[in-house]
């Protein structure tokens, strides 16, 4: 921030120390909760990746429990986010962590059901996928070959769906791989010259077995079939 630029205060988001420095910052945190005994006063675990963290509380302990990790981040000169700071009841209400969305989900026939399967791809994660596969794939790569594109899609799509593996993610990777064929179509078209959408010109065969274009939807058939 220009503020912190300025005063000479702080690190740029995204800078390879700030990852550290959470950690250090947090660790303290962690050590003051479960050692002052507020985890077992509020019956509250927490689960963390770097700054960002969930406080698992039994019901009725929610309040008392963000009161006394407030008080505790300010003591060490932190500031919680409350844009990003909820209470939230579960399976009703829903909360993105890590890119997913945990709560309670539907199945096939209908059924609810939530705890280690109720979690999916966050909306965020998936509009910012797509925003990186549009943006790889407009008019301003046209003079680039066809690999180049493959290059930058498969690596990318291979690393979106090994994280993203976990809970109903099949109806994504359907709408997922109909979106990216439909850029890299497109994207043919405009490289020749072309109008239209291509799909008479470049059949599924041509983009997934001639060009080598990865599908979603074939990685987790693979994975499944490892598992058995």
């Amino acid at each position: 921030m220009t503020e912190a630029k300025d005063r000479h205060r702080g690190t740029p988001q995204g800078s390879p120390i700030s990852p550290l420095l959470s950690n250090r910052y947090f660790r303290q945190f962690m050590l003051a909760w479960y050692g002052h005994g507020y985890a077992d006063k509020h019956q509250a675990e927490v689960v963390n990746y770097a700054d960002d963290f969930v406080l698992l509380c039994r019901e009725g302990h929610g309040v008392g429990a963000m009161a006394a990790m407030r008080k505790l981040m300010s003591k060490r000169g932190l500031t919680v986010n409350e844009k990003k700071t909820r209470l939230v009841k579960l399976p009703d209400e829903t909360f993105d962590f890590l890119g997913y969305t945990v709560g309670r989900f539907y199945g096939g026939h209908g059924r609810p059901y939530w705890g280690v399967w109720g979690t999916r791809p966050s909306k965020k994660a998936i509009k910012r996928l797509v925003t990186e596969i549009h943006d790889a794939t407009t008019s301003r790569w046209n003079a680039l070959d066809v690999q180049s594109r493959l290059e930058r899609l498969n690596p990318l799509l291979r690393g979106w769906a090994g994280y993203f593996d976990q809970g109903p993610v099949k109806r994504i990777y359907e709408r997922i791989d109909r979106y990216v064929a439909r850029r890299l179509r497109i994207w043919l078209m405009r490289k020749r010259g072309k109008r239209g959408t291509g799909y008479r010109q470049y059949s599924d065969q041509h983009l997934y077995e001639t060009l080598g274009l990865i599908r979603l939807q074939t990685l987790a058939a693979n994975r499944a079939n490892a598992k058995v």
